[in-house]
């Protein structure tokens, strides 16, 4: 009886055991990847520390444009002044109606500029920033556009770029600051670098119709080195400013001119002596109109 009890604990125990092996086959399986919040597993080798930052972590901004929306995910970490400065500006509403001014298949969609030319800017420009491992101008991240009279610096205008080469944009590294790359929307960015041209510009305007900050980290983004753009001097006030130099002169001589004048009809009735011709002719009418008089 001893032996058919121990048997029997056996059996059971044996029977707990498999139950418990069995119970784990029906779990869903394991969600792969950062949820939210994550907290990383080294057992998860699908994912890296940057894949992870570039879910969860990094801000992002959506553009709704006028061929859909386009998520941009900022890398703050490399280019934390650069983006500091463009979430500044979505928040501004800057960017909300602005065009693409610039697009170039198989190279840059172009936009940002108040002007639509390529020579306008928010009222500052910012030193351009490289990290020691910074993004390359590859397909699909967003890079900071400069202006030809502020050759190096940067202002409101980006480029997506669309270099499909796996070199990409390669003659851009180091000299365009790539803040951002396209988490989602990339076939709308393709629809915008197709759309007709004419020479660079779209023969219909592309527009952002709107942006937003979708995520930003818990601290406040303030644009450090900013340089203020010269207010850029113009035909028009050129002129007024040559025009108003030109009265004042032309003033200041008829001035000196009516005093002379004056001093010598004064010392001509004290002498006597004849006024010039040209005196003469401007006194003319009022003293044939004395001679009628009389």
């Amino acid at each position: 009886m001893a032996l058919s009890n121990r048997s029997l604990r056996g059996d059971l125990i044996l029977a707990g055991i498999a139950l418990a092996l069995l119970s784990g086959c029906g779990e869903p399986e394991r969600q792969k990847g950062p949820g939210l919040p994550y907290t990383p597993d080294a057992a998860i080798k699908e994912w890296t520390e940057a894949d992870i930052k570039l879910k969860d972590d990094l801000p992002k901004v959506l553009l709704k444009t006028t061929q859909g929306d386009i998520e941009i995910t900022l890398f703050e970490d490399e280019a934390p002044n650069t983006v500091a400065s463009f979430i500044g500006l979505v928040e501004k509403k800057f960017y909300d109606g602005l065009a693409f001014h610039r697009i170039i298949p198989n190279f840059c969609v172009q936009g940002g500029d108040p002007k639509g030319d390529g020579s306008g800017g928010p009222g500052y420009r910012l030193p351009p920033e490289f990290a020691d491992q910074y993004h390359k101008n590859e397909y699909g991240t967003v890079a900071t556009a400069k202006s030809p009279m502020y050759r190096e610096m940067s202002g409101s205008q980006f480029f997506f770029n669309m270099k499909k080469d796996p070199k990409g944009n390669a003659d851009l590294d180091g000299k365009y600051v790539v803040f951002g790359k396209v988490s989602q929307g990339m076939e709308v960015v393709e629809k915008l670098a197709g759309v007709k041209l004419n020479g660079e510009k779209p023969v219909e305007p592309q527009k952002i119709l709107n942006a937003t900050v979708l995520n930003k980290r818990n601290h406040p983004y303030i644009v450090a080195g900013k340089v203020l753009e010269e207010e850029p001097k113009t035909e028009a006030k050129s002129e007024a400013k040559s025009e108003a130099k030109s009265e004042s002169k032309s003033e200041a001589k008829t001035e000196s001119k009516s005093e002379a004048k004056s001093v010598d009809a004064k010392s001509g009735e004290k002498s006597g002596a004849k006024q010039p011709e040209a005196e003469a002719k401007t006194s003319s009418t009022p003293a044939k109109e004395a001679e009628k008089s009389k």
